[in-house]
């Protein structure tokens, strides 16, 4: 990671004015202190009394990453020629290196998505199934990689097992064993989630990959809590597909995405749309990514977030995540009326916090929260993961949490 960073350092003179200064700026920096931290909050457009904590929705990009999508959109529509297009042919090719190393892969192994959810789709509808065979979901998967589960079932005669999720989770083993002990002969896949949107389980994805291949089982990881907030090493963990979005965690572009499938299992998947591109004989995981005409700049812009967090580095930005995430569950654990749905061990949590109100509907706190102190969250008004989140991200400031934590306070009584 230190050697892609210091690689961005060195072109630094060929990159837009804010990405030269944001670059010079980190060098010049030597420790990752509040000084440094309010420096990367500098290059979000964020209003100033907002106070957005909803990262595990949609991030704002960072204005380093708009200027290389702004410059690359002018460009298209200046000159929308096959011969000016030409160049994003390469230009991808950069983006699926630079994910690559990010998520210690091989290029051949990724394919540029429009999200999450059509990542998880190209799973779901591409594996070779049969009637009776069984898929192995969470109660709280994301519907992407849950009810397109249940679709498919419903059309294949398949059967798909949900597995209920306690909260908060008593243990990593616990996780682990709830699935192992769900597996039969007929299990074919199991899907879960990396990071719980719901109440922000980390699941132990690489001990439940593990277990998928010993039964050769395919094991599908939703990453879009992940990618991003944590330093996902997907050498580390032996799943057989992840699928991950950019304007999350990644604080990219909307509708740009990744999707992983491991050298092996790529020729046992089919691809979902065929056009004008497609051919058989594409190499790796490209044979999943030919959607007709693609917004182009935007490939360029989800480059540009990989470079952002490349500079700042994913170890770095993953441990100035998990400390604001902690020190959230702290002062909110500290607060009489709150139920802490989220777990305090790191094991078991990252970016996400979720919790309850005991003395007010979720829905009137919600309501509060914006209308006083313009608190951007999110909110689950049902069900065992009722309640409000807060997931904050490197462009905010433990004082931002502190404030967020005051204001459920004042709620609570």
């Amino acid at each position: 990671m230190e050697s892609t960073r210091r690689g961005l350092i060195a072109t630094a003179f060929a990159l837009p004015a804010s990405w030269a200064a944001f670059t010079r700026n980190l060098q010049a920096a030597t420790a990752l202190d509040d000084a440094y931290w309010r420096m990367v909050q500098r290059q979000f457009p964020l209003e100033d009394n907002l106070l957005y904590l909803n990262a595990a929705n949609v991030c704002p990009a960072s204005r380093p990453v708009m200027d290389r999508h702004l410059e690359y959109l002018r460009d298209f529509h200046a000159n929308p020629s096959f011969q000016n297009r030409d160049k994003y042919t390469a230009l991808r090719e950069n983006l699926r290196q630079k994910a690559a190393r990010l998520l210690r892969v091989t290029a051949d192994e990724i394919a540029v998505t429009r999200n999450t959810s059509e990542g998880s789709n190209i799973i779901v509808k591409g594996i070779d199934l049969k009637a009776g065979d069984e898929i192995l979901i969470t109660d709280h998967n994301h519907p992407s990689n849950n009810d397109s589960w249940k679709v498919r079932a419903k059309r294949d005669g398949l059967v798909v097992k949900s597995l209920p999720v306690p909260i908060p989770a008593p243990s990593a083993g616990e996780l682990l064993g709830s699935i192992e002990r769900a597996v039969t002969p007929r299990t074919r896949v199991i899907a879960i989630t990396h990071v719980t949107s719901t109440t922000g389980i980390l699941y132990p994805a690489r001990e439940v990959a593990e277990l998928a291949r010993r039964k050769n089982i395919w094991m599908h990881l939703d990453g879009a809590q992940s990618f991003g907030c944590l330093d996902v090493d997907l050498a580390a963990i032996p799943c057989d597909s992840y699928s991950t979005s950019a304007h999350k965690w990644l604080m990219g572009p909307l509708e740009a995405g990744l999707l992983f499938v491991r050298a092996g299992r790529i020729a046992e998947l089919w691809p979902s749309i065929v056009t004008a591109g497609w051919a058989d004989d594409l190499k790796g995981a490209r044979k999943f990514e030919v959607f007709g005409q693609r917004d182009d700049p935007r490939v360029v812009a989800l480059e540009a977030s990989l470079d952002f967090v490349s500079l700042i580095g994913m170890a770095n930005v993953e441990a100035r995540a998990r400390a604001l995430a902690s020190r959230a569950k702290a002062g909110l654990k500290a607060i009489g009326n709150v139920e802490l749905k989220t777990n305090l061990q790191p094991e078991l949590s990252a970016g996400v916090v979720k919790f309850k109100l005991r003395n007010m509907a979720t829905k009137a706190a919600y309501d509060k929260l914006w209308e006083r102190h313009r608190l951007a969250i999110a909110s689950t008004l049902s069900g065992d993961s009722e309640g409000l989140r807060f997931s904050p991200h490197i462009y905010n400031s433990f004082e931002q949490v502190d404030a967020a934590v005051a204001a459920v306070k004042e709620l609570a009584g």
